[in-house]
């Protein structure tokens, strides 16, 4: 049985250095041949939140240390969990604070209930509590860990933080914090996930500070350095993933105090996506300057402080970013107001206050979007798959006078000008907020005004990259309203029919800006009013428009590689989409190791002491499989592989990049290319990196994978 690595391209350049020796060249291997029909799973958009639920917390009442609302009633806590997935439409919850048996079963049924037809998987570490005695970790995969404290009271399970994916989870691990126990700090953990189709790891984590009340027996200084030490133990785990989103409970407010994470990824509420959003919003809140009476009932207090200690990073930015302060408790708990919330009220009453409407917690749900792959990503080459592709799952029906053309630029969809149209069965965009459309063109001499791509509104598009025939000019519009008036913002330059031209436009909500780039580079911009957003919900379309609730201008020529993201690309990302070859980076399919216990075979930069990162291949010669794709679809690209002996250095590298047998098939324009490899010793442990070729200019060389030869 051959074992496929997959790679999968991304717009991100990664250089590394290669581990292991160069050795004598191996002979000749035979190359698979290219597939280009193939597709590799592309980086998903990661829609994640991060919650300290506090599903555990300390407390009685409202004035005891550690108060968290629904202490004792998980239910509430799943509530307020599935409703934030619901409106958001998450594929990611990372959760803090929280019980395996009490939180995590229920929560999964609840979020299939709710979706039916999804597959909800979760991973949990567990924490150990001070004054509890720690548990070192097992070998091995434990997705749910029992090495942790026990929940108290009525809830049961292992206490500790959790991940939650829509998806299937292949492989996780964990990397336990060495702070001290005993010390009024919990013993916590670093817990990663990666996901079946997923280039993105997920992670997670619960960080303890001692904050201004540092112990007697430490001084200040030994205390900022448990902290500190936690900080390099996440950021140690994350650095070995090329793609990861992150989140957790940080327990500071002092955002230098998280370097080196903010150097490593991009925080997601550093800034605002759209106008009149805030930035840095806080997470926290707490009663400050309580005053009680003798059974502990509040007298009075003088507000609730707030800070920002929870965060979401992620090595690929974000498209949007939210601090759900509604979800936080902010409930009047003095005694005049909630009487039973008293420590004389009868302890048979398990909840004796009441929180605010929406007071799940007393941290706030973050959650966020990253940049991910295209959401719609047709070749229109002709071939298979020429309508299909991209995160969002849109295919393309092609309707009137469309039609393939093989001979043209490598294929293409030709359009007969008068009813030729390809349509996806939804939006693609949001129009309302920022987003970029790309597409290859070439307008027959002569052809009249006509549209490369679209997104229907009721009465006119939303959005229309066009061919304007009485100036002879490319033009990326926006009108100001769904309304049978004319009335647009547009970004204009010049045209030249006849010509292959590679045409992206870009809307930067944030910033106002409706930009066009052609050939990757920005040729205009214009500016879109935040009072003349609005969002087109009709379906996205190549070929025409709409216009006074009727199809229009319809498009006289040929369109290869229309895209569609959710988020502006940057102008060094256009540049590099329009004529660059990118780096493969690595994938992370599932290779198994024991019959039914699934492992990853890593791209990681090293193994963690459980052996957890590296997953052992189903044969001694498996195949090496990269996803490539060249800038102009009518040129030939091709893949060149290396492979190494992490265990052995000294013996020959078995397949050495730029020599013979590295070269895998060609396809022409992207597809999926591969080499297999000659036979490994067994139970050595490999790395493998690839980079795409021409002929004439090369990539970036990918991140590097690893894997382990099965033992004979």
């Amino acid at each position: 049985m051959t074992t496929a690595l997959t790679t999968v391209l991304a717009t991100v350049l990664a250089t590394v250095v290669l581990l292991g020796a160069q050795a004598t060249p191996a002979a000749a291997v035979t190359t698979v041949p290219g597939d280009a029909a193939g597709t590799a799973p592309v980086r998903e958009s990661v829609r994640a939140m991060t919650w300290n639920m506090c599903g555990e917390a300390g407390g009685r009442i409202a004035s005891d240390a550690g108060y968290c609302p629904y202490r004792n009633v998980p239910g509430k806590k799943i509530e307020g969990i599935a409703r934030l997935v619901q409106e958001q439409d998450l594929n990611v919850v990372m959760l803090q604070e929280v019980c395996s048996t009490s939180h995590l079963a229920p929560l999964e049924a609840k979020l299939e209930a709710d979706d039916p037809g999804s597959d909800w998987t979760f991973a949990l570490a567990g924490v150990t509590r001070p004054g509890d005695a720690y548990q070192a970790e097992k070998p091995g995969v434990e997705f749910v860990d029992t090495q942790g404290s026990k929940c108290r009271g009525s809830l049961s399970g292992t206490l500790g933080v959790a991940i939650g994916v829509k998806g299937r989870m292949t492989w996780k691990t964990e990397t336990d914090f060495t702070t001290p126990l005993g010390l009024s700090m919990d013993r916590g953990t670093v817990l990663c996930v990666e996901v079946a189709g997923w280039e993105n790891h997920v992670c997670t984590t619960h960080v303890s500070n001692f904050g201004a009340d540092v112990p007697a027996k430490l001084t200040q200084a030994l205390a900022d350095q448990y902290y500190d030490d936690q900080i390099a133990t996440i950021a140690a785990v994350v650095g070995k993933f090329p793609s990861v989103v992150l989140g957790g409970d940080f327990n500071t407010r002092l955002q230098d105090r998280l370097q080196p994470l903010y150097s490593l990824m991009s925080e997601c509420d550093q800034r605002t996506y759209v106008p009149g959003e805030a930035s840095n919003e806080v997470t926290k809140f707490t009663l400050d300057g309580v005053t009680t009476d003798p059974d502990g009932g509040i007298v009075s207090y003088a507000g609730y402080t707030t800070s920002k200690i929870d965060y979401l990073f992620a090595t690929d930015g974000f498209t949007g970013c939210d601090s759900r302060t509604d979800f936080a408790d902010q409930a009047d708990y003095r005694v005049s107001v909630q009487p039973t919330c008293t420590g004389s009220t009868p302890v048979t009453v398990t909840n004796p206050c009441t929180p605010s409407a929406t007071g799940y917690s007393d941290h706030t749900p973050l959650y966020g979007r990253t940049q991910g792959a295209a959401k719609l990503s047709w070749r229109l080459d002709g071939g298979p798959g020429a309508t299909t592709g991209g995160s969002g799952g849109y295919a393309g029906t092609l309707t009137g006078g469309a039609s393939w053309a093989p001979g043209e630029h490598g294929g293409a969809l030709a359009l007969d000008g008068s009813s030729g149209a390809v349509t996806a069965a939804g939006p693609a965009v949001d129009t309302a907020h920022s987003f970029t459309v790309s597409a290859w063109a070439k307008a027959n001499p002569g052809a009249g005004t006509g549209v490369v791509l679209s997104q229907d509104g009721t009465t006119i598009s939303g959005t229309m990259l066009f061919y304007n025939a009485g100036d002879s000019t490319w033009r990326f519009a926006l009108p100001k309203a769904d309304s049978a008036t004319w009335s647009v913002d547009q970004a204009i330059a010049p045209a030249t029919a006849g010509t292959w031209t590679r045409l992206t436009g870009v809307y930067d909500a944030a910033a106002g800006t409706v930009s066009l780039y052609v050939d990757g580079t920005k040729k205009a911009t214009a500016t879109h009013a935040d009072a003349d957003r609005w969002a087109a919900t009709g379906p996205f379309v190549v070929g025409r428009d709409r216009v006074k609730g009727a199809n229009n201008a319809y498009f006289n020529g040929f369109v290869q590689r229309a895209a569609a993201f959710d988020y502006p690309l940057r102008d060094d990302q256009i540049a590099a989409y329009a004529g660059k070859l990118t780096a493969p980076t690595g994938r992370n399919t599932a290779l198994r190791d024991a019959p039914g216990e699934p492992l990853s075979q890593g791209c990681h930069q090293d193994v963690d002491p459980f052996g957890a990162d590296y997953g052992t291949a189903t044969s001694l010669t498996p195949t090496l499989t990269a996803a490539v794709t060249h800038p102009d679809p009518s040129k030939e690209v091709w893949a060149e592989f290396s492979i190494w002996d992490n265990t052995d250095p000294a013996q020959p590298q078995p397949i050495t990049m730029g020599e013979t047998g590295s070269a895998s098939a060609k396809v022409r324009g992207q597809g999926t290319v591969s080499v297999p490899v000659p036979q490994l010793l067994p139970g050595h442990e490999y790395g493998w990196r690839v980079r795409a070729t021409d002929g004439t200019t090369t990539s970036p060389i990918s991140t590097n994978c690893h894997f382990q030869a099965p033992v004979a």
